[in-house]
């Protein structure tokens, strides 16, 4: 079974495997200037820009974030089912959390909200995913503008590694053959500002992605997500590997970027739910049985007040 941080990212900016021959785009998006270029942008020049066509299904506000909700969700890998019946309101501008131990489904949540369930084998869904009223798995979005909407970061940074910093940061737009009024180089900063890296890395951007820290990988590809502008941002326990100091960043970072666009957070620490989430829904999967949610509600009130004394137990340590 393919784990989330081994799903290949061309894949997943795509939707097709690296196999499949790809179709000719509309119009070929400028390659890269390959020549030497000044150290901050090398690679790229301010002539690198494109014309945005009108959207052809909904208008992107000015934030643009959007709620997503699911309705009645289950999901089974084969015969074994390991979600029952999930709905949750996933609210605009606000963080929701997910939490619960591991096994519960999670993680299988977090993906059927944008159609990575489905580049499983074997992998199976029932209900209903609404991006903004809109449904995502019956409506007429394409899948690929599903994946670009709804943005995802894994548990395990996976920059691409021979790339430069600068290239990294726009190469979902040159896959998905995404077009943008502004310069490649107005968008590598804009995304490392919002993701907290500009000031680390400013005077590197020919540098490898893999050349950064784990935590500096992490930001990068929060800024690679970030520069397809999707409306909401779904993120697979980013910090579970790092260090305090680089958890701390990529709270700033979620704390920052919640105010353009809906992030939905998996988390096994309590303390993080606590601190960057409005919202959150607690799973839990009995022995034998897929996972649920138990309650959701805002953090505080579940953290302090929870109506279900299992959601309690959790939530002060007391199991999990």
């Amino acid at each position: 079974m393919t784990s989330p941080s081994e799903l290949d990212p061309f894949e997943t900016h795509t939707g097709r495997p690296r196999s499949m021959p790809a179709p000719p785009p509309p119009s070929p998006p400028p390659a890269f200037d390959n020549t030497e270029a000044a150290p901050v942008y090398a690679r790229f020049t301010d002539t690198d820009t494109m014309t945005l066509p009108p959207d052809p299904f909904i208008a992107r506000p000015a934030s643009r974030s959007a709620g997503i909700t699911a309705q009645n969700v289950s999901a089974w890998f084969g015969d074994h089912k390991v979600l029952e019946r999930v709905s949750l309101d996933m609210a605009p501008n606000r963080v929701t959390a997910l939490i619960g131990p591991s096994g519960c489904g999670k993680s299988t949540f977090l993906r059927i909200l944008n159609r990575m369930h489905e580049l499983v084998h074997g992998a199976a869904l029932a209900g209903v995913v609404e991006l903004g009223g809109t449904d995502i798995y019956r409506g007429n979005l394409p899948v690929t503008e599903t994946r670009r909407r709804i943005g995802m970061v894994f548990q395990k940074p996976n920059p691409f590694p021979t790339m430069t910093i600068a290239e990294n940061v726009v190469s979902g737009l040159k896959l998905s053959g995404m077009k943008s009024t502004r310069s490649y180089a107005e968008i590598v900063e804009d995304c490392l500002v919002q993701a907290g890296l500009w000031n680390e890395v400013r005077n590197r951007l020919a540098a490898p992605g893999g050349s950064l820290s784990g935590g500096q990988q992490q930001r990068l590809c929060i800024a690679r997500a970030l520069a397809v502008e999707p409306h909401v941002l779904l993120m697979d326990e980013p910090c579970s590997a790092l260090d305090p100091t680089s958890t701390r960043r990529i709270e700033e970072t979620i704390a920052e970027i919640c105010e353009r666009i809906t992030v939905v957070i998996v988390t096994h620490n309590m303390q993080q739910a606590q601190r960057v989430s409005q919202s959150c829904a607690f799973f839990l999967a009995g022995e034998n049985e897929p996972g649920r949610i138990v309650e959701s509600g805002p953090t505080e009130r579940l953290f302090s007040e929870p109506e279900d004394t299992r959601t309690l137990d959790y939530v002060r340590g007391r199991f999990g």
